[in-house]
C-alpha cells in the first residue's frame, strides 16, 4: 500500500465507536512505527506525548475544556451558539495523545559538538520553550502525520484538535487532577479509535460542495521558471 492509498483514507471523526477499541499493545505498536519515521532537529524531539486510554469521565472533561475554549474565543453569540461537532471526537475517543513541550537534553553526539563549538543547546533550557514553540510545533505536526499513517495502515481512525485552553492553569480547574501532567501549553491533541461517524457523513451534499481546500496554486509557487 502506498502513502497515497493510506493517507487519502483519513477523514475527521465526529464520534468513535465504543464497542471496538484498540488495545494498549496495538496503540503502542502504532506509536513505535510512527516515532522513528518522524524527524527532529539534531534528534532532540523536544516534545512529549501523553497517551491517555479509555476513561469516559476524563474524556468528557477534556471535551468540555475544548468546547469552553471555543465559547470563550467566540464570545457571546446568543442564539447562534451551538456545540461544535468537530470537537465531539474528543469526548468519544478511546485513546488520546496530548503533545506538550519538554526539556530535551542533547544526545552524546550533540553534546560533543556543542562543547567543541561553544554552541548553546537551547532545547535543554526550560526558559527557551516559549521562544521555541514555533519551530518545535512543526515537528509535532510531523510526528502526528507519521502516527496517522501507522494508524490508518492498522485499520483505525484518527483526528486532531488545537482548540484547547492556552493557559496551563485552566487545565487544573475542576478536572479532578486528571491533567496534572500538563506543565506547558500543549501543542496538539490527537485521538485514535474506530470511527462511528465521519465529518463528511454529518454534512449535507451542498455543504460538502462548499467545504473545499485552496487550489494547488494558492499554496505552491514555483519561483524559478525553468520550462
Amino acid at each position: 500500500m502506498s502513502i497515497t492509498d493510506s493517507l487519502k483514507r483519513r477523514a475527521h471523526v465526529v464520534n468513535y465507536k465504543k464497542d471496538i477499541i484498540p488495545t494498549r499493545s496495538q496503540i503502542e505498536k502504532i506509536l513505535r512505527i510512527g516515532y522513528p519515521l518522524a524527524t527532529s532537529k539534531q534528534k532532540a524531539f523536544p516534545y512529549k506525548a501523553y497517551v491517555l486510554g479509555p476513561n469516559e469521565e476524563r474524556s468528557k472533561m477534556l471535551y468540555d475544556l475544548c468546547e469552553y475554549n471555543k465559547v470563550e474565543f467566540d464570545g457571546d453569540v446568543g442564539e447562534k451558539y451551538h456545540a461544535n461537532p468537530n470537537l465531539y471526537h474528543i469526548s468519544s475517543a478511546p485513546w488520546t495523545l496530548i503533545f506538550t513541550p519538554r526539556v530535551a537534553p542533547g544526545n552524546e553526539f550533540a553534546q560533543e559538538q556543542c562543547a567543541k563549538t561553544g554552541t548553546k543547546w537551547e532545547m535543554g533550557d526550560e526558559s527557551f520553550i516559549p521562544r521555541g514553540r514555533e519551530s518545535w510545533s512543526i515537528e509535532v505536526g510531523m510526528i502526528a502525520k507519521t502516527i496517522t499513517g501507522a494508524v490508518l495502515d492498522a485499520g483505525w481512525d484518527t483526528s486532531y484538535c488545537i482548540c484547547f485552553p492556552k493557559q496551563v492553569e485552566k487545565w487544573k480547574v475542576n478536572t479532578k487532577n486528571y491533567f496534572d501532567f500538563i506543565k506547558y501549553m500543549p501543542y496538539l491533541i490527537q485521538t485514535i479509535g474506530r470511527s462511528e461517524l465521519y465529518k463528511w457523513q454529518n454534512m449535507k451534499p451542498e455543504s460538502l460542495a462548499k467545504d473545499t481546500q485552496p487550489p494547488f496554486e494558492d499554496i505552491f509557487s514555483f519561483e524559478d521558471d525553468n520550462e
